[in-house]
């Protein structure tokens, strides 16, 4: 977060904010093309924590390996997708000037081949979050949210091309995968077994697909308001917006981290103590609340002093009160991963993939609405307003399976 803030003001003086406008919705980009994994990186984290709970690893290494082959194959699908789309993006979609056009193409194309890095990648960290090797997904996940900003950083020292900024990206990207291959085979050395159960490879594909509904619509939610600003606005001014969004979205960084340790824990106790995943959920809402509401307030509160002093008063102008709104949604949104981790681990993914097919009209109903009657701050508005109802209507479902767990749990015990 702290890199992005030092290097944001500067990547825009370099690149102009048509260029950097793209650069966010290139980062944007290869974020959302990671999720679409088939579920498979979450499902194997569920099902490794699952099995290791149980106490049975056995022919758990060949079935790891079967379905991160299957998530490369996905990966070069995205690849060839995003690849035939990019005239169509750039010429027809974003309303962008001719002098980019061509660089924007190119760069793009750099874009279409880092995906089945980064979808395989995400497989990787699924693995090693089930064994709950948290440090090793630590030492990788830090310096590659670094670099995330270096790469462009140091390409504008040569050039301030699209193509050869967003070339710098696949590098950060390639060489993240293979240091989480090195690893990952490392902590895999010692399972034992050789033969794939079919029936549990299917398993995962079903857990998976709904994984992928709401690794599909769940982004599309939080980066649909950029595509529509930039196609109905321009994207000179998606800066305006995507700036403080990517910003403070850099905060959940905390959340997601605690998220990703409880999922792999939620799932390893909840065959066995349900009780116990209770304790964890209760401290785990509170833990999110406490680091976050803190700095939501902060925000809140000096968004035009921290925006002028960053960007400069022209830009602060422009941006301080979709901050305003970004923060409040923040701590929501920041909350309501809690019980979203908590449905999944329990095998429950077809319904947070269900909430999200239901809010997805609504979203892009009220986005509509707001965009033109508020401009810019209508999308935050927009934005807001829907991780509240998602944050209210998670809750009230883990709470629910949590009753209902420990209910089950104990009729089969008095049995």
């Amino acid at each position: 977060m702290f890199i992005g803030i030092a290097a944001i003001p500067l990547l825009i003086d370099g690149m102009g904010l048509e260029r950097f406008g793209m650069l966010s919705i290139a980062w944007m980009l290869v974020g959302y093309f990671g999720l679409l994994d088939m579920g498979l990186g979450r499902a194997l984290t569920q099902k490794i924590a699952d099995r290791i709970g149980g106490g049975n690893v056995a022919n758990l290494k060949p079935l790891i390996w079967k379905a991160l082959g299957l998530v490369g194959l996905f990966g070069l699908l995205g690849c060839l997708a995003l690849s035939l789309m990019a005239n169509w993006l750039v010429y027809d979609l974003f309303n962008i000037s001719a002098i980019y056009q061509q660089e924007t193409v190119l760069g793009i194309y750099w874009l279409a081949i880092t995906i089945p890095f980064v979808i395989v990648s995400t497989g990787l960290l699924g693995i090693l979050e089930g064994q709950q090797y948290f440090g090793w997904t630590a030492i990788v996940r830090a310096p590659l949210g670094i670099l995330m900003f270096l790469a462009p950083l140091i390409t504008l020292q040569w050039t301030t091309s699209l193509e050869w900024v967003l070339a710098s990206l696949f590098i950060v990207r390639v060489t993240a995968w293979i240091a989480l291959m090195v690893i990952t085979t490392y902590t895999l050395r010692n399972y034992p077994g050789w033969k794939t159960d079919m029936g549990e490879l299917k398993s995962l594909f079903v857990f998976g697909g709904w994984i992928t509904v709401s690794n599909i619509i769940s982004p599309m939610m939080v980066y649909f308001d950029r595509f529509y600003i930039a196609a109905v606005l321009s994207v000179a001014v998606v800066a305006f917006y995507t700036t403080p969004f990517d910003l403070l979205t850099k905060a959940l960084i905390v959340p997601f981290a605690l998220v990703g340790v409880m999922f792999a824990s939620f799932a390893t106790d909840w065959q066995q103590d349900k009780l116990k995943v209770v304790k964890q959920f209760k401290l785990s809402i509170l833990a999110v609340i406490v680091v976050m509401v803190p700095f939501s307030l902060i925000t809140f509160f000096f968004a035009k002093f921290g925006m002028t002093l960053w960007l400069g008063e022209d830009f602060a102008l422009q941006s301080y009160e979709i901050v305003q709104w970004l923060s409040v949604g923040i701590l929501l949104n920041a909350i309501a991963m809690v019980p979203f981790a908590l449905i999944q681990a329990a095998g429950r993914a077809d319904i947070t993939a269900k909430l999200h097919l239901i809010e997805l009209p609504f979203y892009a109903l009220l986005l509509w609405l707001l965009v033109a009657e508020y401009g810019l701050i209508g999308a935050a508005m927009a934005w807001v307003f829907r991780v509240a109802l998602d944050a209210l209507v998670l809750m009230v479902i883990a709470v629910k399976e949590l009753n209902f767990g420990i209910a089950k749990q104990r009729q089969i015990f008095q049995e």
